[in-house]
């Protein structure tokens, strides 16, 4: 059985764990792995930027990422920059 088969059994498998039985069906692959990434990066923003960089690097998107990099970037400074005063 190849990787991608097994995943998709795998993403079955967390269709019926982690929606509603009226949302399984309606539930895409794509919905369902990012809801696994989430869990499995344990909701840390930082983990998950990585895993989709890497996607979209391993997809060919170099121009898209370079800006998507760019945007995380500015989202960690302004980030920063809120912590400084809820600290000050």
């Amino acid at each position: 059985m190849s990787l991608e088969s097994r995943l998709r059994g795998i993403l079955d498998d967390a269709k019926k764990k982690y929606f509603t039985e009226d949302h399984q069906d309606k539930a895409s692959y794509e919905e369902t792995l990012g809801l696994l990434v989430s869990k499995f990066c344990e909701w840390d923003g930082s983990k998950i930027f990585k895993v989709s960089t890497e996607a979209f690097e391993d997809s060919n998107f170099h121009s898209f990422n370079e800006k998507f990099n760019d945007l995380w970037d500015t989202e960690e400074r302004n980030n920063d920059e809120r912590l400084k005063i809820i600290k000050s």
